[in-house]
């Protein structure tokens, strides 16, 4: 007779807690903007190319 063989489940670990700076809505709309701003331009040069 065979015996079966259990997996003995590994302890999940906690995740370390990061240290999160507050994000306003000011920033937020400011980093979103930059982020489009810099996608127009790559689309631009990609077009031209």
């Amino acid at each position: 007779m065979s015996k079966k063989t259990s997996k003995k489940r590994q302890p999940q670990v906690a995740p370390e807690k990061r240290e999160t700076v507050p994000f306003g809505y000011e920033e937020m709309l400011t980093e979103l903007e930059a982020i489009v701003a810099d996608a127009e331009l790559r689309l631009e040069d990609e077009e031209a190319a």
